[in-house]
């Protein structure tokens, strides 16, 4: 190797440490002339490279707006990553959870918040999205999720969005002129005819989630947690490419180029022993340090063979995470002489080489703890059909499940089987939260009338069920089997279900709750009715031959008063004359 050549690399690494930071003269500092370039079989090493931009551990749907104000301060997680690879040659995997929280907040988003997104929106980096929270889907595929997609079914608040202003009938172009605005052929009739409505500001939810991303969809799980049947489950929504560790992927060969193919799935292999290198000199303490880690690299680099096939590498998603060495590690690799750093998109399009999955499975209690939380799901979308949108149930569960099966949460120190088991907890009291309220015994003194049952609805949204009421016994009839009531959220609403008595006697019934696809709601609920079976009729008769008794008794009464008036009458006649 030309000694001018060592020279220069290690002068170009020196230069670039200086340059970020200070002096690296130390006792340990190794010699420049040590330093090996890259390429030592003739051909220039092509080098690709990824990062993740992500948050902490999170145990809700969204990030909150506190958390978001402090990520995104100068000092802060998000704003520490985009610093680090903002313009450098190094494709983002993005996780869409932070796109949302930020832009569901409308106007009143923290501003640093807002400023951190519109910088990254701009950033000219390659992105691609994440799974929502940076989940952990090689756990999930292996827990039982059939596919992992990133959901776009948020509820938002239209109130925290201004409605962008009508375009007007001219618009002015200089002092002197107007611009009409353009009309379409066939629609002359139609100008001026109807006010122009102003348009929506409110965004859908594939607009939350999205960045736009400039690459196509990827997947990456952690490394070293896939089996082969994963992969199926990753490309189930649609084609997807995995970035795999090295360490997950077996090739025929030794060499380990970044694109292959497993199966029918595309992957991008990135190898493990350069990835760690790089993260070591990425988050050196001390320059030293980094011109250590930086010779390793650049040697390991040297002894690539496989020809032109682009070798990848990527930065690690440790939270928090040094990143003041990050640019300068990508400064000097980009300086080294027989070092090119390429493009993911460019990686993606190499000729694929056949490889295939050296199964290492994810630790059966992480995966028991997630297939605990997926099973609580099949009951929560039976249950929310009682909401004219259901996904406002759904779409939350779902969420916060993969928040809390976030890669994040694997070197948490915060007690994951705790919240885990918090949101099993949580999906049960959904289940329970709609439920008839018990009553006292009710008396039905009618021969027909209305038997009350009271809902109770303890979620935030209105809900719609039907009461079913059957009798045990065949002293009472219930008309209608089955009644619809609407319930408002957070408090009471009373059904009322026809029903004829029969007999006198108690009646013991089962009142229960269903969703308008039949979906059983909360448990069965017992009643008891006292039925006094024609009770008013006997009453209306009794009444009724009083009533007629006392008018009898009056004419009675009437006809003797008469009489005796009569007689009198006649013996007064009678006595006259004699007289």
């Amino acid at each position: 190797m030309p000694l001018t050549l060592v020279a220069r690399v290690g002068a170009a690494l020196l230069s670039t440490a200086l340059a970020l930071g200070g002096t690296v003269a130390s006792p340990t500092t190794p010699d420049p002339g040590s330093l090996a370039p890259a390429a030592t079989n003739g051909l220039p090493t092509s080098l690709a490279l990824a990062a993740t931009i992500t948050v902490p551990e999170q145990t809700t749907q969204l990030i909150s707006p506190e958390n978001l104000e402090a990520y995104t301060q100068p000092n802060g997680v998000l704003n520490r990553q985009l610093d680090a690879f903002y313009g450098q040659p190094v494709a983002l995997g993005i996780d869409p959870m932070i796109l949302a929280s930020i832009r569901i907040l409308g106007t009143s988003a923290p501003a640093s918040a807002v400023s951190w997104l519109e910088r990254l929106e701009g950033a000219p980096n390659e992105t691609f999205s994440l799974a929502y929270a940076d989940a952990d889907v090689a756990t999930l595929a292996q827990a039982g999720l059939g596919s992992i997609t990133v959901p776009t079914d948020f509820t938002v608040d239209p109130n925290l969005f201004p409605e962008a202003p009508a375009p007007s009938e001219s618009a002015t172009a200089g002092p002197d002129e107007t611009v009409s605005p353009t009309i379409a052929p066939g629609d002359e009739d139609d100008a001026g005819s109807e006010e122009t409505e102003p348009e929506s500001m409110v965004p859908t939810g594939e607009q939350l989630v999205d960045l736009p991303f400039t690459l196509a969809a990827m997947m990456w799980p952690r490394e070293s947690t896939v089996i082969t049947t994963d992969l199926p489950v990753f490309n189930a929504a649609g084609p997807v490419t995995t970035i795999l560790d090295s360490t997950n992927v077996s090739y025929v060969r030794d060499a380990i180029p970044a694109s292959a193919r497993i199966g029918d799935s595309a992957a991008l292999v990135a190898t493990s022993d350069i990835s760690a290198l790089l993260r070591e000199a990425g988050s050196a303490g001390s320059d030293a340090a980094w011109v250590a880690a930086m010779a390793e690299l650049t040697a390991a680099l040297a002894g690539w063979t496989a020809g032109d096939s682009t070798v990848l590498a990527t930065f690690g998603r440790d939270i928090p995470f040094s990143t003041n060495r990050i640019p300068a590690t990508i400064a000097a690799l980009t300086a080294t002489p027989g070092i090119v750093v390429t493009s993911l998109a460019a990686t993606m399009d190499e000729a694929a080489v056949d490889a295939s999955i050296v199964d290492q499975p994810v630790g059966a209690d992480r995966v028991a703890l997630v297939a605990g939380m997926l099973a609580t799901e099949p009951a929560i979308a039976q249950f929310s059909s009682i909401l004219e949108t259901p996904s406002l149930i759904t779409g939350e569960r779902r969420r916060t499940l993969l928040a809390l099966a976030s890669t994040a949460w694997v070197d948490s120190t915060s007690d994951w089987p705790a919240e885990v088991s918090a949101y099993v907890d949580g999906s049960t009291e959904i289940l329970e939260s709609v439920q008839v309220l018990e009553s006292s015994t009710i008396n039905l003194l009618s021969e027909t009338g209305d038997l009350p049952v009271t809902v109770s609805n303890a979620l935030p949204y209105p809900v719609t069920v039907y009461v079913t009421v059957t009798s045990n016994t065949a002293i009472l009839d219930v008309l209608e089997g089955r009644v619809a009531v609407t319930v408002e959220g957070g408090s009471q609403s009373r059904a009322a279900i026809p029903v004829q008595s029969i007999a006198n006697g108690t009646a013991s019934l089962v009142v229960t709750l269903s969703s308008v696809t039949n979906v059983p709601i909360s448990s069965p609920t017992y009643m008891t009715t006292n039925v006094q079976a024609g009770w008013d009729t006997a009453f209306t008769t009794i009444v009724a031959v009083l009533v007629l008794l006392m008018f009898i008794g009056g004419i009675i009464r009437t006809v003797r008063r008469r009489r005796r008036l009569k007689a009198e009458a006649a013996a007064q006649s009678i006595a006259g004359p004699a007289a």
